[in-house]
């Protein structure tokens, strides 16, 4: 009210100048999750080096930067410094094809302080995880979030390692975690009941386009509707036992994906414990729900139950095939799926990318109810191809090529280069000679995600988990003297136990068994607030201390809070959410191509 009318008008510019420039901001200096979204994500990159694509994905990423920090990657190249972002982008896009040394989420100067970045690695090295804090920058790396109305800012992204992290598992690629294509998304990250702070258990893979969830708690189809998981693209959706907080948001997701769903759409695909197609039968026809999905229930039967020698009662049990299809969206085709030898169940295996397959398979873990944990492995790739060794040659070749072999482009070979085995040849115009051994890597380690259910004892998943690149874990309780907590570790150790749940502790010495590589901890009591620095920061220790590993490769997840501004970057999309000034509001989400 005390603005006069001259300074009015040049203010509100200055305001709208400001909000326009926060699009811009380098995406190596942008947090997957600010400190409003903090949704949990593990992002995993493999893409495999075929220098058109590469070079088209590579130019989308540099893109992104600001003009004068392209002019000084063109500069530090030795490259001209002048035309726009696009033609900038394209010869930082040709060097790095040509050199192998651009990438586009490395700094042109010292690394900033909200990315740690892994070394390159051997093939046969495991892939290393890339973090970026979640509250890294909203504004810029050195300073935290602004206060919005009158609120106490949060803190700055340094003083927050370990929470609600992305973790990017980046393999040896001249271009770093480029076109990440494997991604974890925590949506709920509460124990028992879902509260204002924490969301019910519920997790999201997504590959590629697509998407699996892992759990599917009490208002999952409200988080969904707050992140980047599209519910028409949710394939598969996998359950770990049968509590309500892991299962009861189940029917009403189905009608949310069933309102973008084509209708001739392949059937969803459901997998969990012997009761679950009962569960859903009953409380589908029992609502008379109609706009529903088609989908299928695969049960995983003869789960043992290990937290007790009572007998327990038996799973509800219909015929897979004994309910009219137009009742529930239910179609035939579900299996009753039986474990193997080894006691671990195999539910599937799918193409992915143009080169690979994922497998899922299922073993028990110990809880106070029939229990899985579900492990996706990738399986082993070809190596990728060496530009740096392969480009010069073909170059060197390119009259010659034209005139005997009648190729314009050289790089019209790279494809049959790629395709040589190891004791393959190509033989150039001019004598120069291509190894395979030479211009292909050796082959690549697939990636693993173990998801393991609530469990107080985890060990008989050691055989299916062992070397998992990311192992998710519940921590419900920790002991915290710092902040009250008393009568002992140990008594507090043995309590968690007998509910059938683990603490930090206990997470990281499973995480220690297994071999993992990195440890995302989920399923906390609501009694730790996820904004509570002092306290997550403890879990993080205690878990970090037991596994092994070091601090920066153990995370403590959180879930979306949209009563906070965030800006997130999510495999291509740029979304802006601004929250109103009353937080009871919903807020309002644009979205622009990056």
């Amino acid at each position: 009210d005390d603005w006069s009318t001259t300074a009015r008008p040049t203010t509100m510019i200055a305001i709208v100048v400001a909000l326009s420039s926060v699009a811009y901001v380098p995406w190596h200096c942008r947090s997957l999750h600010s400190p409003a979204a903090a949704r949990a994500t593990v992002a995993m990159a493999a893409t495999d080096v075929a220098p058109p694509a590469e070079a088209k994905q590579l130019i989308l990423d540099l893109i992104g930067l600001p003009r004068e920090e392209l002019r000084t990657r063109c500069k530090s190249e030795g490259l001209p410094i002048s035309g726009t972002k696009k033609e900038l982008s394209e010869r930082l896009a040709l060097r790095a094809l040509a050199a192998g040394g651009v990438t586009p989420s490395s700094a042109p100067a010292e690394p900033s302080a909200q990315t740690v970045v892994a070394p390159a690695r051997s093939p046969e090295a495991p892939v290393r995880p890339l973090v970026r804090p979640a509250d890294a920058a909203v504004v810029s790396p050195e300073r935290g979030p602004p206060a919005r109305n009158g609120r106490k800012a949060p803190p700055a992204a340094r003083d927050r390692p370990g929470i609600a992290a992305a973790v990017t598992l980046a393999e040896d690629s001249p271009h770093g975690a480029s076109g990440a294509d494997m991604e974890i998304i925590v949506l709920g990250s509460g124990a028992c009941s879902p509260s204002p702070i924490r969301s019910a258990s519920s997790l999201a893979l997504r590959l590629r386009d697509r998407h699996w969830l892992f759990d599917v708690g009490e208002g999952t189809q409200v988080q969904l509707q707050r992140c980047s998981v599209g519910p028409s693209r949710i394939d598969r959706i996998f359950v770990t036992h049968s509590h309500g907080d892991h299962c009861f948001g189940l029917p009403g997701l189905l009608c949310l994906i069933a309102r973008d769903r084509v209708r001739d759409a392949p059937p969803m695909e459901i997998y969990g414990p012997a009761g679950l197609r009962a569960f859903l039968r009953v409380t589908l026809r029992f609502s008379g729900t109609s706009f529903l999905p088609r989908y299928v229930v695969h049960e995983l039967h003869s789960i043992p139950f290990l937290h007790s020698r009572r007998p327990q009662p038996p799973p509800l049990s219909v015929p897979r095939d004994g309910m009219a299809v137009s009742e529930t969206g239910e179609q035939p085709g579900g299996r009753d799926i039986q474990p193997e030898p080894d006691g671990a169940w195999s539910l599937l295996r799918v193409p992915f990318g143009d080169e690979g397959h994922l497998t899922v398979r299922a073993a028990p873990v110990r809880h106070t109810a029939p229990t899985v944990g579900y492990v996706v492995t990738e399986g082993d790739k070809p190596g990728r191809l060496r530009p740096e060794v392969v480009l010069p040659l073909l170059e060197r070749n390119r009259a010659r090529l034209l005139d005997e072999w009648g190729l314009r482009d050289p790089s019209a070979l790279l494809k049959k280069v790629k395709a040589l085995g190891p004791q393959d040849e190509l033989v150039l115009p001019d004598g120069g000679v291509i190894r395979g051994s030479d211009a292909v890597g050796g082959m690549r380690r697939g990636r693993k995600v173990a998801v393991l259910g609530d469990c107080c004892d985890a060990s008989l998943c050691a055989g299916i988990a062992q070397g998992a690149d990311v192992l998710v874990h519940e921590a419900t309780n920790a002991y915290l003297p710092k902040y009250g907590d008393r009568g002992g570790a140990p008594a507090l150790e043995r309590e968690t136990f007998s509910h059938g749940h683990s603490t930090p502790q206990m997470a990281g010495a499973t995480a220690k068994t297994f071999g993992a590589k990195a440890l995302l901890l989920n399923h906390f009591s609501q009694r730790y607030p996820p904004d509570s620095v002092g306290v997550m920061r403890a879990i993080q220790r205690a878990a970090a201390a037991q596994s092994g590993l070091p601090e920066d490769r153990v995370f403590t997840a959180r879930d979306a809070n949209p009563s906070r501004p965030r800006l997130s970057y999510c495999y291509g999309l740029l979304r802006k959410q601004t929250a109103h000034p009353n937080s009871a509001i919903p807020s309002v989400f644009s979205s622009t191509r990056s």
